[in-house]
């Protein structure tokens, strides 16, 4: 053991001498040095300027300020689900439009600094009003978002910027008239692999004078969104409802989805007349990731994140 640290000592001392003889024969300016961001001193540390980043995150979106939001993202930046700025752009546009009133919560809950590059898990909360009503149902729809997200940034100089992100799981809810006030919810596992099918579980506590008409399904994340027909039946008694769905063979990630109406029967005079009280669209994301790959994007992986989360959650 002493002649391994004997080693390390005399490496340590050789290593320190030639950096002594190279800077003396090395003219380095400091407009170079100043493009190796590491090497800059730093008054804020960097878990402070990243904390402060997501809470100009928050702001940003609550705030609609676009430009200021998608500063905060380097123009390389690419989605887990292969969309670049220019599309969260758009999304950002779609979204500012159609929920004026959005309010946006986002917590972080870790962050993981190496160097120049950094790992953000954070746990993010979306309220708003639709901005447009729907045929059959008075009033504006609920929208409710809830996702465990992982954000991937870079230091360029001293100014980091996010580069990817990760979405390990997210669900959300879109509710119009009655269905506003009854509790559901979908289920589906966050990660599968490709073609390969996994259960959907569809979860209502709807009152007895009411029934639901259901359809779940699976669609890719894409956008634009690509739009699939439903084949709607009726709600098990019991209010739960399953249904085994096959993941794509493309390896696009992809949502569990439900649609939900809720239908209130009128009898008068050996009449029935049906009328439709309610309508939900209920989704459950779920990653679509090969079984071999050489990074963080396994299954077992994003279980084990999941898992972080939830402790983090509980302290």
């Amino acid at each position: 053991m002493k002649k391994i640290f004997f080693i390390l000592s005399i490496i340590c001392c050789s290593l320190i001498q030639n950096m002594a003889i190279s800077a003396e024969n090395t003219d380095i300016s400091k407009s170079d040095l100043a493009k190796i961001g590491f090497h800059k001193r730093l008054e804020i540390s960097s878990q402070q300027q990243i904390k402060e980043i997501f809470s100009n995150y928050q702001k940003y979106m609550n705030t609609k300020e676009l430009d200021k939001f998608l500063g905060l993202y380097d123009n390389s930046y690419k989605s887990s689900d292969g969309y670049d700025k220019e599309t969260l752009k758009k999304l950002a546009i779609e979204v500012i439009k159609n929920y004026p009133d959005m309010k946006y919560d986002i917590k972080v809950l870790s962050i993981s600094v190496d160097v120049d590059n950094a790992t953000v898990i954070t746990k993010e909360k979306l309220y708003a009003t639709t901005d447009s009503n729907i045929e059959y149902i008075k009033g504006k729809g609920y929208i409710d978002a809830e996702s465990t997200n992982i954000y991937y940034l870079k230091r360029f100089s001293n100014e980091w910027k996010i580069t990817s992100d990760f979405i390990v799981n997210e669900k959300t809810a879109m509710r119009y008239g009655l269905a506003k006030f009854v509790p559901m919810l979908i289920d589906a596992p966050s990660t599968v692999t490709p073609d390969t099918d996994y259960t959907a579980v569809l979860k209502i506590n709807l009152p007895s004078k009411y029934k639901a008409l259901i359809a779940i399904d699976n669609e890719p994340i894409s956008y634009p969104t690509e739009k699939i027909p439903n084949t709607f039946r009726g709600l098990k008694p019991s209010g739960i409802q399953e249904r085994i769905l096959y993941s794509n063979k493309e390896n696009k990630n992809e949502n569990a989805t439900a649609s939900v109406g809720i239908v209130k029967a009128d009898i008068k005079d050996d009449n029935i007349n049906v009328n439709i009280v309610g309508l939900a669209f209920l989704t459950s994301r779920v990653n679509v990731i090969p079984a071999k790959v050489n990074s963080f994007k396994t299954v077992a992986d994003a279980k084990t994140i999941e898992k972080n989360v939830v402790k983090n959650e509980s302290k």
